[in-house]
């Protein structure tokens, strides 16, 4: 019994020595390694950056903003709305033009610009206050319906909608500031012009263009002396319109008065529609300071638009006002004590005025030097002999157009200056108030031609520069480049060869800005027929094209020498061709 403690407390010291030595004893790196808590574990992980956002996924983003900042505009939401929705636009462009280079770059700023005078015009609005905005809107509203009253021929009606839009614009422009009053003053002004002709001018450019309409529809059929006489009354019915009609509409109608009288080749006399009312007589109202139907090279508005369309005389081509022959010179009666006449001679005989140094001759003409007035507004300033226009001198007409220059037995030939009303002008030899021969015509556009003129049209040799940068030079036929000739494209393209109707047509030779060279035949401006086209890069292609692209039988090289023989379809190869090796 009692062996058991003993045996107990050896066991009890042999596990304190062993305690002992174990925690004297270095522990093994592996176990320590093991054992010790890993930092990787016990720290937080931190995620790298993302990549800041590309120049694509930027553009992407700002032309969201302007999509809805556009149709935000277009569905009039409230104005406050537009405006924030233009600055976010305005912000993502900022931030696209950061990150973009090249040709994404100057994207981004031609949109950055765009949408920043977008902004600023709401922005103007916006400070002009809500009543600025309502006149706006009402006065837009009122024009459209005159618009659609007038395109219905609802005439007086759209009159009456032009004067109510007319009112409104000019409460806006009371109302608004800036560009928003300069925008409603000049939409008043146009009001004003379109409501004076819905109510005076349309009926009777209705009547004249139906008349010549009908004329050239039958005048072939007809004998001459009733063809002239035709021609005549349709001249007097556009002539009575122009009369009746203000800004673009009133130009047109004398446009349309003087090519007849340019067909006819006679002066024109008054010959009003057997059984017609004569035309009515229109009280001249106050001519606004600025009429955008006036404005050079903006197009007409309103119902100045809606006559414009009616009409079917082109515009580009303006005819020469007829040249009016000067009336004889009626020798007044003389008062019984009459005193001796003056040196200066003024003497009115019909709707003609004579002031100037003249004399009268035997047969009531006059000879002389000076001023020739008519009650139509034309004036000529110049020699005359017997009563007849010789020499060098001057006339302007009412309409605006003017020339400068010879004069033969009361005709405007030879050398001089024309400047038509539309503001093209001519400058070279004449017949009869006609551009005739040679010289140079410079257009309202700035375009230019210069060479051989036929009855006012370009043809013959001459070349011709447009404002976009194109040019050509060689034939012409009936104002259009025809012949053979040189074109130079604005995008660069230089062709040499034939041409129709303006567009390279037969054969001839293209070279490409990038230096790549088509050769062969054309059609209608594209490559079509059999060519040769080769490319900078060294690869070149002789076969079948149609339309601009490679189609029926033909061979492409690669600059390796290899090649492919075969057919062509829409640009591309077909299965029903070989390729051949170098050496083969």
């Amino acid at each position: 019994m009692k062996l058991v403690p003993a045996v107990l407390l050896s066991l009890c010291l042999a596990l304190v020595a062993g305690t002992a030595a174990r925690a004297q004893t270095p522990p093994e790196p592996a176990a320590s390694a093991a054992s010790a808590p890993e930092p990787a574990a016990s720290e937080p992980q931190v995620a790298p950056a993302p990549p800041p956002p590309s120049c694509p996924q930027l553009s992407s983003r700002a032309l969201s903003a302007d999509l809805k900042a556009a149709t935000a505009q277009s569905q009039n939401q409230p104005l406050q709305l537009q405006v924030q929705l233009y600055d976010e636009a305005v912000a993502q462009w900022g931030a696209a033009i950061a990150a973009c280079d090249g040709r994404a770059r100057e994207r981004a700023q031609r949109n950055l610009a765009d949408s920043q005078k977008a902004h600023d015009a709401l922005a103007e609005k916006l400070q002009s206050g809500s009543q600025c905005e309502s006149a706006h809107r009402d006065a837009s509203a009122l024009q459209e319906l005159a618009r659609g009253a007038f395109s219905e021929r609802r005439f007086a009606e759209a009159a009456s909608l032009y004067r109510k839009s007319e009112g409104m614009w000019e409460l806006a422009a009371e109302q608004c500031n800036g560009s928003q009053q300069q925008t409603a003053q000049r939409r008043r002004e146009q009001s004003e012009i379109d409501g004076y002709n819905a109510e005076f001018c349309a009926p009777p450019f209705e009547r004249a263009r139906e008349f010549s309409g009908k004329l050239r529809n039958s005048a072939a059929a007809l004998p001459l002396a009733e063809r002239q006489t035709q021609s005549q009354i349709g001249e007097t019915l556009w002539r009575d319109t122009a009369s009746q009609c203000k800004g673009s509409a009133q130009e047109l109608a004398m446009n349309n008065a003087q090519a007849l009288a340019r067909e006819r080749g006679t002066p024109w006399v008054s010959t009003p529609l057997p059984g017609a009312p004569p035309p009515a007589v229109v009280a001249a109202a106050p001519k606004p300071a600025v009429t955008a139907a006036a404005a050079p090279g903006k197009p007409a508005t309103g119902a100045a638009a809606a006559v414009t369309a009616a009409a079917t005389t082109p515009m580009r081509q303006a005819a020469a006002v007829p040249i009016v022959p000067l009336a004889k010179a009626v020798t007044p009666t003389p008062a019984p004590a009459a005193a001796p006449e003056p040196k200066l001679f003024d003497r009115t005989a019909g709707d003609t005025r004579y002031l100037g140094q003249f004399v009268r001759n035997d047969d009531d003409t006059v000879t002389g030097t000076g001023r020739v007035e008519w009650k139509n507004g034309d004036v000529y300033e110049g020699p005359l002999v017997r009563s007849q226009r010789q020499g060098v001198g001057e006339i302007r007409w009412a309409s605006g157009q003017r020339y400068k220059g010879e004069w033969v037995s009361d005709h405007a030939t030879g050398r001089g200056l024309m400047v038509f009303a539309n503001g093209n002008q001519f400058e070279g030899t004449l017949l009869d108030g006609q551009p005739e021969g040679e010289g140079k015509l410079t257009y309202a556009s700035n375009d230019a031609y210069t060479g051989q003129i036929r009855q006012g049209l370009p043809h013959g040799k001459g070349s011709y520069v447009w404002m976009s940068g194109q040019r050509y030079e060689g034939d012409w036929v009936n104002d259009k480049p025809q012949g053979m000739g040189k074109m130079r494209f604005a995008n660069g393209n230089q062709y040499e060869g034939q041409l129709s109707a303006g567009l390279p047509h037969g054969r001839g030779r293209m070279v490409f800005p990038s230096g790549d060279i088509y050769e062969g035949t054309f059609e209608a401006g594209k490559a079509h027929g059999e060519g040769k086209y080769a490319w900078t890069s060294g690869e070149r292609y002789e076969g079948a094209w149609a339309r601009g692209l490679k189609h029926g039988s033909g061979v492409f090289h690669w600059p390796s020498g290899d090649r492919w023989e075969g057919v062509f379809k829409d640009d591309e190869r077909t299965d029903d061709g070989v390729t051949i090796r170098k050496g083969s």
